[in-house]
């Protein structure tokens, strides 16, 4: 057998199709959390029998290779023109649930989502919460055998 990746830019060119943020353009995060919507992966373990909205940003490929059980992928580059999506899953009383691989990108999603609750234009979702860390702090807090990629 020969090594198809024998060096770094096989490798990158290998990966080119599961990658998200690191080869995403930048998005800024448009202002800060509040403590209250930044919880941790155990927190939402609490809490994830109960009735919610668990809204996935990583790019499809990356939710096709490992999700979290009821999850639902809205790839982060999609949510402003896919906010009336969120307030259909939301239905105006499940809290939306924000998480992607290392918790960056979800955090952008939780701010777009929040300041678009108050302005008015994410009609039927009255709360957003980012899970802190993502599915990387998922693996090391609450379930080790999850797959990571």
């Amino acid at each position: 057998q020969h090594a198809t990746i024998t060096t770094m830019k096989d490798s990158e060119k290998s990966l080119e199709n599961v990658r998200g943020p690191s080869v995403c353009a930048a998005i800024p995060v448009p202002g800060n959390l509040s403590d209250e919507q930044n919880i941790s992966c155990a927190k939402y373990n609490e809490v994830r029998d109960q009735p919610h909205v668990l809204l996935d940003v990583r790019v499809t490929r990356q939710f096709d290779m490992c999700s979290l059980e009821g999850s639902v992928n809205l790839p982060l580059e999609q949510l402003e023109t896919k906010l009336e999506l969120v307030g259909e899953l939301s239905n105006g009383d499940l809290p939306v649930y924000c998480l992607c691989r290392r918790g960056i990108f979800s955090a952008v999603a939780t701010r777009i989502i929040q300041n678009a609750i108050e302005d008015g234009s994410a009609k039927r979702v009255h709360s957003v919460y980012n899970i802190a860390g993502g599915l990387s702090s998922w693996v090391k807090t609450v379930d080790s055998e999850f797959p990571q990629y």
